[in-house]
Formats: structure tokens, sequence, C-alpha cells
């Protein structure tokens, strides 16, 4: 049961995956609030929301900048449920969802001011290559921001680590060596006092 919840998590799909982003959406809600307390968006930023689930980080970058904002992920039960969350952006140009994998993302060298991934990471394939990717695809003084549920010490780390083949748990230390080995200039990290909530921004 909690390995299949975990699974839909990772790539939702059929009718169970709407409700479990419908969940998520939600649930998420804490980490998402920290995480734009956390990091600058300036009103002329283009934005990438990567894995973007249900389409509510993309629906909030909206409102902070007047540029547009577009998500990508590669489940189709995502993205559909991104574009319908975010339809009036998405007729208006402001906004594509695009149906893709992270390790190949059909985007131009240098093309966003802000990169975002939040609740995802744990499912990326081969991090430190995966971090290149999304480094090319960020102009020079870009960001990157990580938002996750866990700093790496979270007590039930153990438990999703051991249900769920492929899931990794990183911490602060472990994303700044991979995010610089990527071609990052430089990361910092924030952990939400009393809790693991951990926001991680690195900046080309």
């Amino acid at each position: 049961m909690v390995a299949e919840k975990i699974t839909q998590c990772m790539k939702p799909h059929g009718e169970e995956g709407v409700e479990t982003i419908q969940n998520m959406n939600e649930n998420h809600k804490e980490i998402s609030e920290f995480a734009f307390e956390k990091v600058n968006v300036g009103e002329n930023d283009k934005i990438l929301d990567i894995g973007c689930g249900g389409g509510v980080n993309i629906e909030k970058f909206l409102k902070l900048t007047s540029e547009n904002v577009d998500g990508l992920d590669y489940s189709e039960v995502s993205v559909a449920e991104s574009i319908k969350r975010n339809q009036e952006a998405v007729d208006c140009g402001r906004c594509e969802v695009i149906k893709a994998d992270i390790r190949n993302m059909p985007l131009e060298d240098e093309s966003y001011d802000l990169a975002s991934a939040f609740e995802t990471i744990y499912f990326w394939p081969e991090i430190g290559e995966t971090f290149k990717e999304v480094s090319r695809i960020i102009k020079p003084n870009g960001q990157f921001m990580i938002a996750q549920g866990t700093d790496g010490n979270h007590p039930d780390d153990e438990k999703w680590l051991a249900t769920v083949e492929g899931m990794h748990v990183y911490t602060a230390q472990d994303l700044e060596k991979y995010l610089l080995d990527a071609g990052f200039e430089s990361v910092e990290s924030y952990v939400k006092e009393n809790d693991y909530i951990m926001v991680v921004i690195a900046k080309k």
C-alpha cells in the first residue's frame, strides 16, 4: 500500500493518479510556502517547474512574473492536470506544459532564469548527470531551486527507501556537491525551524 502510494507520487497514472495529484497539491503546501519564502523571483524571470505535478506551483509563479512559466513532467496525468489548472495562462501563451524526461529535456540552452523542483528529485535517475541537464537550460546568473520534505534526517526516510526501489534521499551536503559538480557557482540551503523541510538554491 505504501509502495503503491509512493509509486503514484513518482509518476501519477490512471484515475488514482488524479486523486494523488490533488492530495499532493494539498499535502505539499507547507513545503511550497517555505520555498516561496526563500527564493527571489524577478518580475521578468522566465520559469520552468520540473516535475510540475498538478500545476499548483506554476500557478503561484505566474503571479510573481510577467514572463512565461512552463512546466515539465513525464506523467501524462500530471501534464493534463497542470494544463487544466492553468488553462487561462496556457490559452494566452504564458504557459506551456511539456511531457518529457528530465534527462533529455527538449529545451534550448540557457532558456530559463529559474528552474524549480518540488518534492521530485528523490526519483531522478543519475542525479549528477540530471543536474547537468538542468544547468544546461538555465541562463547565466540564473537559479535552480529544490524543495523537499526531508533534509536527509527525517525519521521516516529509511522506511521510504526500503519500500520504493530507485528512491534516494539527499542531505544538503550531498546536493551541494552534485550541484557544484554540475556547473553551478554557489549553493545555499535552508531548513525550516523545528521541521525537516529543506530548500536548496543553486546559482549559476
